[in-house]
């Protein structure tokens, strides 16, 4: 490169700065002015972004996060913290830097300029490829400002670094031409690792991107480099194997759920790559051609012009597939050798994206042995790189159409296609940009959020009480979420505000709100909400005596809820949150043994039925204990009903155990808590002869009844007239149940293990005296 070509090619690197910096300004004033002010999201998976972030910088060091799933807290990988960022932020805290303070902030300005460099990874790309300067300038910065990762700006912080795709491509093109020279391949390991500690899915993008090359190359014609290929499959997979080394190195939990929910769900689709799904572009299509809505996950939308030069590239190939094999070849030879790879290279992630070959029911089987493979269920996220590939592609065949324009002396006039097309894509690419832009200038109030004084702390100092009186903070309605196993959402009141006073105050949170906890711990927790019958064995493992700090807004409480509001003592109260006292006495107390003396009382004045069941009433009851099942996995004695595959289980097809009673009954059953898929959900149905009168559904998700590692779901239901058949049906893999019961709910339920256990409707009350037993 000469000296003026060289003075063009960085005046070109200059202007796309510039007009990028411009249009960031443009739509993001305010956050520039004032970044402190606003949340890019203010709820949800963004507002837990920036809390996580912060209370690590403020409170926490190395490799352990400890604002939430108090007394265990949790690896620093796997909150939604950005760990790199967190762990820098961190480390300047504790050099007496106050930036913590400054986490919104300084994520905004890091996100706007991970923006902000995008066109300029993508001008390098396209320089590359020898496209001019004043045209890669253009379509770096439409390329850039259309990426589909600024649609992740405020709800996934850790994604929305649109530059890192790019430049982890930049590294794979430089690799390809020379890929016996090591300095591309160490940039490419390096960069990915440090990717991986933004969001581990930019390191496995990387990776598989880099390996789908391999593969390209691997099987194109010609003679094969072998070494060079074998370098390039080092370079993606060290990065790795170094990852998932440091992960086994510092995290020592071993449960995490095995089988994360979505791997078959969030894929990408045709709608999801080549429809518009912002408006006003929307609308416009679906006026033209009715598509079905666009999920989340599946958005890599390549814009109207990628998918309009798709077409027309398919179209001229299929036409060539007729020529004579020197003018395919020529065809070939239109595109650059390290793009058409890179094509072909995209394509087979894509695939991959699109859950291919998996979603065939040849290969769904395999999906059970991907291993750590499965943990990125996201699989629309990988269609990523297909879009900065086909968009490139896009902007090079553009750019040779205007070429032989030029050579035929046709004038723009006479065929104004490309700049009309190219306007097109300016306005999607403004379109995507200025919607998250909307978006975040709604969420002002951040800086209020993150600096003293706290309303409630300054209430508490009134009547005399600090937080430092309290061990951790319970929010109600409470909140669970990650594990694929529970799912208790809280409310965005309730997450709003314990996460505000736990930044106020250094107190952890006794809720969850991570990716893959461990699913021990999760029950653990939730049994916090279980009812007087069942014990709460967290509390042993807390470091102190002292009592809980009670968070609670008004909307949504459950009933398990209420109870444990009863159990407090009020110190603040305010319309629209409260603060109570919880004792840790109080919150442990059970009722089992009273309800144990009561069922010791009055076994010997009820009537013995078969299974040996006595029940308060005289209503008609029914007991399942799988006792006969060959799989002798048991809750309360040998025996329970085992289903590995994925389909609806029946567990109870017959009568109504009292058919003439059309009261309220409650149908239960216990789940094993730790097996290696979800709690999918229970379902009642009722038949008068073959025609269904009632169907009832339960989400095992939702329940808080756990007894160490079986979690209790119930249906409750009312017996419609006539009723001749009840089922019971089960919707899930890998399900292992025991003691299904069907009662009516006004009638209690007695009976005794083997082992001498006297059971009330399925919960384990203690030891039945012999003496009485023999009566």
């Amino acid at each position: 490169m000469n000296l003026s070509r060289r003075t063009a090619h960085w005046a070109g690197m200059l202007a796309v700065t510039v007009i990028g910096a411009v249009v960031l300004a443009v739509q993001f004033p305010f956050v520039l002015a004032h970044p402190d002010e606003y949340f890019f999201q203010p709820a949800g998976d963004g507002l837990q972004s920036y809390y996580a972030t912060a209370y690590y910088a403020f409170y926490d060091k190395g490799t352990h996060f400890s604002g939430m799933n108090y007394p265990y807290g949790e690896n620093f990988t796997y909150p939604n913290l950005q760990p790199l960022i967190a762990w820098v932020l961190g480390m300047l805290q504790r050099w007496g830097l106050p930036v913590a303070i400054h986490t919104v902030g300084i994520t905004n300005l890091l996100a706007l300029l991970a923006i902000l460099l995008t066109p300029l990874v993508i001008y390098l790309i396209l320089r590359r490829l020898r496209l001019s300067v004043g045209y890669s300038v253009l379509l770096a910065v439409l390329i850039g400002f259309l990426s589909p990762q600024i649609q992740r700006l405020g709800d996934h912080m850790s994604l929305s670094y649109p530059c890192l795709v790019p430049w982890l491509w930049y590294c794979i093109l430089r690799i390809m031409e020379a890929p016996r020279r090591w300095p591309w391949h160490v940039v490419f390991m390096v960069s990915s690792l440090l990717t991986g500690f933004v969001m581990a899915y930019f390191l496995a993008c990387g990776a598989f991107f880099l390996l789908a090359h391999v593969l390209v190359l691997a099987v194109q014609k010609g003679p094969k480099p072998w070494r060079d290929l074998a370098y390039m499959t080092l370079t993606a997979l060290l990065p790795l194997i170094l990852f998932r080394g440091w992960l086994w190195f510092t995290d020592p939990t071993t449960d995490r759920p095995p089988n994360p929910y979505g791997f078959l769900v969030y894929m990408t689709n045709p709608r999801g790559l080549f429809t518009p799904a912002l408006e006003p572009m929307r609308t416009l299509w679906t006026y033209f051609f009715p598509t079905k809505e666009i999920s989340y996950e599946a958005m890599s939308y390549v814009g109207l012009v990628g998918t309009g030069v798709l077409v027309a590239a398919l179209l001229r190939a299929l036409r060539h597939l007729r020529l004579r094999h020197k003018q395919a070849l020529a065809l070939r030879r239109s595109t650059p050798h390290d793009l058409r790879i890179s094509l072909w290279a995209g394509g087979l992630l894509v695939l991959f994206a699109a859950g291919i070959p998996f979603i065939f029911s040849w290969f769904s089987p395999l999906i059970d042995y991907l291993g750590p493979l499965k943990q990125f269920r996201a699989l629309g996220r990988f269609a990523w790189p297909f879009y900065y590939v086909v968009t490139t592609y896009a902007a090079y065949y553009l750019y040779q159409v205007l070429r032989y324009q030029r050579q035929r002396r046709v004038t723009l006039l006479a065929a104004p296609w490309v700049p009309l097309l190219l306007l097109v894509w300016g306005g999607e690419a403004w379109i995507n940009i200025s919607t998250r832009a909307k978006i975040a200038e709604g969420g002002g109030g951040a800086r209020s959020y993150f600096r003293p004084p706290h309303p409630l702390l300054q209430q508490l100092e009134q009547i005399n009480r600090s937080t430092a009186e309290f061990q951790a903070i319970l929010p109600l309605p409470y909140f669970n979420n990650g594990s694929d196993k529970i799912f208790l959402p809280g409310s965005h009141e309730s997450i709003y505000e314990v996460h505000k006073l736990s930044l106020a105050t250094g107190l952890p949170q006794l809720s969850s709100y991570v990716s893959r906890p461990s699913v021990s711990q999760v029950l653990e927790h939730v049994q916090l909400l279980s009812s007087p019958l069942l014990p709460k064995p967290l509390l042993q493992r807390f470091p102190s005596q002292k009592p809980i700090l009670l968070l609670v807004t008004p909307n949504g409480l459950s009933e398990a809820e209420q109870r444990i509001i009863a159990l407090a003592k009020p110190l603040v109260q305010t319309p629209q949150v409260s603060l109570y006292e919880l004792p840790l006495a109080a919150l442990g107390a059970t009722t089992t043994q009273q309800e144990l003396q009561r069922g010791i009382s009055l076994w010997p004045t009820l009537t013995e039925r078969p299974n040996g069941l006595r029940a308060t009433t005289g209503k008609g009851v029914l007991l399942q204990d799988f006792a006969q099942s060959s799989d002798r996995r048991g809750r309360l004695a040998p025996g329970a009903f085992y289903e590995p595959a994925e389909k609806f289980s029946v567990l109870y097809d017959g009568p109504v155990p009292a058919p003439a009673d059309t009261g309220k009954y409650e149908v239960s059953l216990w789940m094993h808590g730790m097996m290696d898929h979800s709690f999918g959900n229970m379902q009642v149905k009722q038949y008068i002869g073959n025609d269904m009168v009632d169907h009832q559904v339960t989400d095992g998700h939702r329940t808080t009844e756990i007894d160490g590692v079986w979690v209790r779901v119930a249906v409750p239901i009312r017996v419609r007239p006539g009723t001749t058949r009840l089922e019971v049906i089960y919707d899930n893999k890998d399900l292992l149940v025991d003691d299904l019961l069907i009662r009516p709910i006004d009638t209690d339920v007695y009976w005794r293990t083997a082992d001498g256990q006297l059971v009330l409707n399925g919960y384990r009350l203690g030891q039945f005296p012999q003496s009485v037993a023999s009566k």
